[in-house]
């Protein structure tokens, strides 16, 4: 393969151009929503595999396979850290790879467990000086070529008109949970008497909402990024399925042997006025409960780190930060450390997929109890979205605030929410909070079934 560069002049809209530049082809959007630094647009892949439990070889050995066969690019030391490289979504249900787990819930669509592609075009905006990076990757040929074919559509005044169009929503079945309230809150109990026995300290429970309708996703993904930017968000389009994700949670980030992770732990709803909010935002500060979580699934990071990075190199720089969010205040830790340079991202992934955070803690029991209590398969609801770049760097989320878009213009659409039990959680109080995590994913549904949003 053959890659070529160039630093534009102008910045375009990523997102705003996502639909004239793909033309509803394979794409991964990963889109800071102006709350982090970089948006990543990529798309016309040059390579692509899609994944399921059980494949040989594994998602993670192709995933080291393929960056260990690309050259990385000399680029100045101000360009962004993904130019070229693997893109792509890992399902939660992955772990059965890594872990003795039982046998896998029963699929319920088509969607595969994972997707990576090398894309052959990707446009790079950076939040913070305006500058933008155009990347062209070919099999064969001149990429010199196609690069200024595509400079040239992405900087031509007629080519910067708006396009687009509105299609009409129409919701087919609204938008269900899998079990009520009170199902929920029975299976909390459940999590708490393992708890009780001592087999783990706090596990992640989660249920699944589904609906079906008929419009775009991409005018769905339009309206979450406007009711609940994440940093972490992303718009993933294959064929037969979207992944929508307004996720605020950092799982991974790399640069050339330095690694860090956010997790998050304790939740509160944003207030409807001045005080009220205030009065949230001190509640999770002081909550013994959700520090307490914090710590728990700090420690497991701490340990997950400990299987890779070298020996007295790691560190959590922060502790308890209370993150303001568009419809609840968080509770994030920051984890550091420093591995060997020639360690590839597979072999991170297998030490440290999926996420504490949306476990508990001891890993594997508390994922052996999430697979004994909920109803359904995860699919990429606590899986993960990001890059991976030659040149040493990457970055993935957490992909919670995640819903699925399975089919064409008619599809089922589904997400999770969830939160994380321990001894003393108020079953009621436990189930209030997976709804203030589903509340800006219901919002962005209902606007974009008002308004029909611009595809």
């Amino acid at each position: 393969m053959k890659t070529a560069w160039t630093r534009l002049e102008t910045k375009p809209d990523a997102v705003r151009e996502e639909a004239r530049l793909t033309g509803g082809g394979d794409t991964v959007l990963l889109d800071s929503c102006g709350r982090g630094r970089y948006t990543v647009l990529a798309w016309d892949p040059v390579w692509k595999g899609v994944f399921h439990h059980g494949d040989q070889p594994d998602v993670f050995r192709v995933l080291d396979d393929l960056l260990s066969d690309m050259t990385a690019l000399k680029a100045p030391s101000d360009a962004p850290p993904f130019l070229t490289g693997v893109l792509g979504c890992l399902g939660y249900e992955l772990a059965w790879d890594l872990e003795r787990i039982a046998p896998p819930k029963k699929r319920m669509t088509s969607v595969p467990d994972a997707v990576l592609m090398i894309p052959g075009k990707v446009l790079v905006t950076d939040g913070e000086t305006d500058a933008a990076w155009v990347t062209v990757t070919v099999r064969e040929g001149d990429p010199e070529r196609e690069l200024e074919q595509l400079v040239r559509k992405l900087t031509s005044e007629k080519n910067r008109e708006p396009s687009g169009r509105k299609m009409p929503v129409e919701i087919l079945r609204p938008m269900t949970p899998e079990i009520g309230r009170e199902e929920y809150m029975h299976r909390v109990l459940r999590v708490q008497e393992y708890i009780g026995r001592g087999d783990i300290y706090q596990a992640n429970l989660a249920y699944r909402v589904e609906g079906e309708m008929r419009g775009d996703p991409r005018g769905l993904f339009e309206a979450l990024r406007k009711t609940n930017p994440g940093a972490w968000s992303a718009f993933l389009r294959f064929p037969g399925f979207s992944v929508l994700s307004s996720s605020p949670e950092q799982f991974l980030r790399w640069e050339r042997g330095f690694i860090e992770t956010r997790p998050i732990k304790g939740t509160r709803p944003r207030g409807e006025n001045p005080a009220e909010d205030r009065h949230y935002r001190e509640e999770l500060k002081m909550s013994e409960k959700d520090r307490a979580e914090l710590v728990m699934i700090v420690d497991l990071e701490r340990n997950d780190f400990g299987k890779f990075c070298k020996t007295g190199s790691i560190r959590v720089p922060e502790l308890f930060t209370i993150e303001a969010h568009p419809t609840v205040w968080h509770q994030v830790a920051r984890v550091t450390g420093r591995f060997p340079e020639e360690t590839g991202p597979g072999q991170i992934f297998r030490h440290v997929f999926p996420g504490g955070s949306i476990t508990g803690a001891p890993k594997l029991r508390s994922m052996q109890v999430i697979h004994e209590v909920e109803k359904s398969r995860r699919g990429f609801y606590t899986g993960s979205i990001g890059y991976a770049d030659p040149r040493g760097t990457g970055e993935w989320n957490i992909a919670i605030r995640t819903m699925t878009w399975t089919g064409g213009e008619t599809g089922t659409l589904s997400y999770h929410v969830g939160g994380g039990i321990v001894a003393d959680s108020d079953p009621l109080l436990e189930y209030e909070e997976t709804r203030a995590k589903g509340r800006g994913m219901e919002e962005a549904i209902r606007q974009w079934a008002a308004k029909g949003m611009k595809v």
